[in-house]
Protein backbone atom coordinates (compact mmCIF):
# COMPACT_ATOMS: atom_id res chain seq x y z
CA UNK A 1 0.00 0.00 0.00
CA UNK A 2 2.51 2.46 1.07
CA UNK A 3 4.74 1.89 -2.35
CA UNK A 4 1.27 2.68 -4.30
CA UNK A 5 0.64 6.06 -2.56
CA UNK A 6 4.37 6.75 -3.36
CA UNK A 7 3.87 5.98 -6.74
CA UNK A 8 0.84 8.34 -6.88
CA UNK A 9 2.47 11.32 -4.96
CA UNK A 10 5.66 10.96 -7.55
CA UNK A 11 2.94 10.77 -10.77
CA UNK A 12 0.74 13.30 -9.69
CA UNK A 13 4.17 15.55 -8.40
CA UNK A 14 5.62 15.32 -11.88
CA UNK A 15 2.61 16.40 -13.36
CA UNK A 16 2.39 19.22 -12.23
CA UNK A 17 6.09 20.14 -12.54
CA UNK A 18 5.87 21.90 -16.16
CA UNK A 19 3.57 24.22 -14.86
CA UNK A 20 6.35 25.29 -12.78
CA UNK A 21 7.59 27.06 -16.43
CA UNK A 22 4.86 29.23 -16.60
CA UNK A 23 5.64 30.97 -13.61
CA UNK A 24 7.66 30.56 -10.16
CA UNK A 25 5.65 30.84 -7.41
CA UNK A 26 6.72 29.76 -3.60
CA UNK A 27 3.90 27.10 -3.90
CA UNK A 28 5.46 25.54 -7.03
CA UNK A 29 9.13 25.82 -5.69
CA UNK A 30 8.10 24.20 -3.05
CA UNK A 31 6.23 21.39 -4.98
CA UNK A 32 9.94 20.95 -6.79
CA UNK A 33 11.59 20.26 -3.97
CA UNK A 34 9.23 17.87 -2.93
CA UNK A 35 8.94 16.12 -6.42
CA UNK A 36 12.44 16.03 -6.75
CA UNK A 37 13.47 14.33 -3.12
CA UNK A 38 10.59 11.61 -3.88
CA UNK A 39 12.10 10.98 -7.26
CA UNK A 40 15.40 10.30 -6.04
CA UNK A 41 14.08 7.76 -3.94
CA UNK A 42 14.28 5.80 -6.99
CA UNK A 43 16.63 7.75 -9.53
CA UNK A 44 19.69 8.11 -7.44
CA UNK A 45 19.69 4.47 -6.44
CA UNK A 46 18.99 3.68 -9.83
CA UNK A 47 21.92 5.83 -11.54
CA UNK A 48 24.20 4.03 -8.73
CA UNK A 49 23.34 0.59 -9.45
CA UNK A 50 23.79 1.61 -13.53
CA UNK A 51 26.89 3.68 -12.60
CA UNK A 52 28.79 0.53 -10.41
CA UNK A 53 28.13 -1.76 -13.32
CA UNK A 54 29.65 0.76 -16.09
CA UNK A 55 32.77 1.03 -13.76
CA UNK A 56 33.24 -2.70 -13.30
CA UNK A 57 31.96 -3.37 -16.75
CA UNK A 58 34.42 -1.05 -18.57
CA UNK A 59 37.12 -2.22 -16.25
CA UNK A 60 36.83 -5.46 -17.65
CA UNK A 61 36.27 -4.62 -20.78
CA UNK A 62 39.18 -2.59 -20.86
CA UNK A 63 41.68 -5.51 -19.19
CA UNK A 64 40.21 -7.81 -22.24
CA UNK A 65 41.17 -5.85 -25.09
CA UNK A 66 45.07 -5.69 -23.75
CA UNK A 67 44.41 -2.24 -21.35
CA UNK A 68 43.03 -0.57 -24.04
CA UNK A 69 41.60 2.87 -22.14
CA UNK A 70 39.52 3.69 -24.67
CA UNK A 71 37.34 0.66 -24.28
CA UNK A 72 36.91 1.30 -21.05
CA UNK A 73 35.69 4.68 -21.25
CA UNK A 74 33.38 3.71 -23.85
CA UNK A 75 31.75 2.17 -21.27
CA UNK A 76 32.40 4.40 -18.04
CA UNK A 77 31.37 7.95 -19.42
CA UNK A 78 28.02 7.38 -20.18
CA UNK A 79 27.31 4.68 -17.72
CA UNK A 80 29.30 7.01 -14.83
CA UNK A 81 28.84 10.00 -15.83
CA UNK A 82 25.26 12.28 -15.87
CA UNK A 83 23.35 13.43 -13.27
CA UNK A 84 23.12 11.37 -9.92
CA UNK A 85 20.61 13.78 -8.07
CA UNK A 86 17.51 15.13 -9.36
CA UNK A 87 17.21 18.75 -8.26
CA UNK A 88 14.44 21.33 -8.44
CA UNK A 89 16.05 23.05 -11.30
CA UNK A 90 15.34 19.91 -13.65
CA UNK A 91 12.03 19.88 -12.83
CA UNK A 92 11.11 23.66 -13.59
CA UNK A 93 13.16 22.83 -17.19
CA UNK A 94 16.16 25.37 -16.05
CA UNK A 95 18.31 22.77 -16.44
CA UNK A 96 18.56 19.49 -18.42
CA UNK A 97 18.64 16.01 -16.69
CA UNK A 98 21.01 13.67 -17.75
CA UNK A 99 20.86 10.20 -17.18
CA UNK A 100 23.54 9.04 -19.06
CA UNK A 101 26.80 10.83 -19.06
CA UNK A 102 28.11 13.20 -22.22
CA UNK A 103 30.35 12.47 -24.94
CA UNK A 104 33.90 13.21 -24.33
CA UNK A 105 36.96 15.00 -26.17
CA UNK A 106 38.65 12.48 -28.15
CA UNK A 107 40.74 14.94 -29.27
CA UNK A 108 44.13 15.68 -27.88
CA UNK A 109 44.70 18.74 -26.42
CA UNK A 110 45.69 22.62 -28.30
CA UNK A 111 47.81 23.06 -25.34
CA UNK A 112 51.66 23.14 -26.84
CA UNK A 113 54.09 21.24 -24.89
CA UNK A 114 56.60 23.50 -25.50
CA UNK A 115 54.51 25.51 -23.19
CA UNK A 116 53.66 23.40 -20.42
CA UNK A 117 56.02 26.30 -17.66
CA UNK A 118 59.23 24.54 -18.01
CA UNK A 119 60.45 27.93 -19.91
CA UNK A 120 61.03 29.25 -16.13
CA UNK A 121 63.64 26.57 -15.14
CA UNK A 122 65.19 27.13 -18.80
CA UNK A 123 65.10 30.82 -18.28
CA UNK A 124 67.10 30.87 -15.06
CA UNK A 125 69.92 28.48 -16.66
CA UNK A 126 70.48 30.31 -20.64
Amino acid sequence: MTKHIATIALISSLAVAPLARASSTPGLEVGNAITATFANIVYTPTKMIVATFGLLGGGIAGFMAGGDARTAYALWVPTAGGDYVVRPAHLDGSETLHFWGRDYSDRPSTVSQENDGSYIYDALYD
